[in-house]
C-alpha cells in the first residue's frame, strides 16, 4: 500500500502542470486568514505525529491550490530548518529536494514563469545548515581530544571543498576557549608548513587571532585566493597601522602587488602611501590600480601634488594615469587641477583623448 501511495506522489508531483499566478492572486491568496490557520494545523501535525511523514503525504495529495499546498510546504520547511537535525525530517527533505514546482509567477524582466516558492532550494540549503551543523559538533569534539588530530581532519574537509563543512569548521574554532585557540595558533606556527594544504585554516587563524606570523604564513600560499582574501581581510582583523603596513610590504615584495595596490585606497591619506602610489604611477602593470586609490584620497593637498608631478614628467603612462586619477577625484581641488594643465593637455591629442574617455569627475 505504502508503494502504491508513493508511486502516486512521484506521479503526481512531476506531471502536474504549472499555474502561473499574478501578483494580485498571489496577494489574495498568501494573505488568506483560512491559509495561515491550516498551516499551522499541519505544522503542529507533523512535529507532533508518530508517522510525520504521512502528514506530509496527506498535505501532497490534499485539495488545495498549488499556491496554498506550496507556501504550506514553504512554511514547514522553514521550521524544519530551525530545528536541529532529525532523522524523521529526511523524508520531506528528500521529497522536496526533486520537487518540480507548480504554482509560479512572471518574472519582471524575463518574462518567463518562475516558483513562487522554490521548495528545491529551500530544501538543499537545509542539508546544507544540517551539514555545517553536524560538522561542527564533530569538530568540537576533536578539539576537545586533540588538536593535532582536528586540524589532520581539517585538512580533508578542505580538499573536499565543501563550503557547509568549512562553515561548520568556522564555528567550531569560535566556539573554542582562549587556550584552546592559542593552542591551535601555536600547533599552526610550529608544526604546519605553508602549502601544505591547510592555508585556508592558517589565514582563518591568522585572521581571527589577529596573529601577524601566521598571517604572513598564509600569505606565502601558493593560491592566489588564499593571499588576496587575507589581504582583503587585514584591516578587519589587525590595527589600521599593522594592515597598512602589511599592504604595503606585499607591494615591493608579495606575489600580489597589483591587488594590494588596489587594497590601499583605505589608507589613501597616509603619506607613506601616498607617496607609494604615486610612485607606481609610471608602473604598466600598476598604474591603473595605483590611480583608483589615489583618487579616493580626501587629501585636498594631493591634486595640486598631482598637477606638479603631470607637469614634471615626460612618461606617457604616469602622465595619463595621473589624468585618471583626478579625473576619478571628483573633488574641486582635482577640477581646477586639471583646468590648470587643460592648455598642455590640448596640445596632446592622445591625452586629451585619455581625458574625454572617462564620465563624470572633473571636466
Amino acid at each position: 500500500m505504502r508503494q502504491l501511495l508513493c508511486l502516486f506522489l512521484y506521479l503526481g508531483l512531476f506531471s502536474a502542470e504549472a499555474v502561473v499566478y499574478d501578483e494580485t492572486e498571489i496577494h489574495r491568496e498568501l494573505n488568506q486568514t483560512e491559509l495561515h490557520q491550516s498551516s499551522q494545523v499541519y505544522l503542529t501535525r507533523y512535529f507532533t505525529a508518530k508517522k510525520p511523514e504521512q502528514v506530509v503525504d496527506e498535505l501532497l495529495l490534499a485539495n488545495l491550490l498549488p499556491i496554498q499546498k506550496e507556501y504550506i510546504l514553504h512554511q514547514l520547511l522553514i521550521a524544519i530548518s530551525q530545528q536541529p537535525p532529525q532523522a524523521f525530517h529526511q523524508y520531506v527533505i528528500d521529497l522536496m529536494k526533486t520537487y518540480k514546482p507548480v504554482a509560479n509567477r512572471m518574472a519582471d524582466e524575463a518574462h518567463t514563469p518562475v516558483a513562487i516558492f522554490n521548495l528545491r532550494s529551500k530544501a538543499h540549503g537545509i542539508e546544507n545548515i544540517w551539514l555545517a551543523y553536524r560538522t561542527e559538533q564533530r569538530f568540537s569534539q576533536l578539539f576537545n581530544k586533540s588538536t593535532s588530530e582536528a586540524v589532520l581532519a581539517i585538512k580533508a574537509v578542505i580538499t573536499a571543498q565543501s563550503r557547509p563543512q568549512w562553515l561548520g569548521v568556522k564555528n567550531s574554532i569560535a566556539a573554542l576557549t582562549q587556550s584552546q585557540l592559542v593552542e591551535l595558533n601555536q600547533y599552526l606556527l610550529s608544526q604546519v608548513k605553508a602549502n601544505d594544504g591547510l592555508d585556508q585554516l592558517i589565514s582563518h587563524v591568522g585572521l581571527i587571532s589577529a596573529n601577524e606570523a601566521l598571517i604572513s604564513k598564509a600569505l606565502r600560499s601558493e593560491q592566489t585566493t588564499i593571499r588576496e582574501y587575507t589581504l582583503r581581510k587585514l584591516p578587519q582583523s589587525l590595527t589600521q597601522e599593522s594592515a597598512k603596513n602589511f599592504l604595503m610590504q606585499a607591494v615591493t615584495k608579495g606575489q600580489d602587488s597589483k591587488f594590494s595596490v588596489s587594497m590601499l585606497h583605505q589608507f589613501s591619506d597616509d603619506e607613506a602611501v601616498k607617496a607609494l602610489l604615486i610612485n607606481q604611477l609610471s608602473n604598466k602593470a600598476m598604474a591603473d590600480s595605483a590611480a583608483f586609490s589615489l583618487s579616493q584620497s580626501s587629501d585636498v593637498t594631493l591634486p595640486e601634488r598631482l598637477k606638479r608631478r603631470y607637469l614634471q614628467s615626460d612618461n606617457a603612462i604616469e602622465q595619463n594615469h595621473i589624468l585618471l586619477a583626478l579625473k576619478l577625484n571628483k573633488s574641486d581641488a582635482a577640477k581646477l587641477a586639471i583646468t590648470d594643465i587643460q592648455a598642455q593637455i590640448q596640445k596632446n591629442p592622445k591625452q586629451n583623448q585619455w581625458l574625454k574617455s572617462f564620465e563624470g569627475g572633473a571636466q
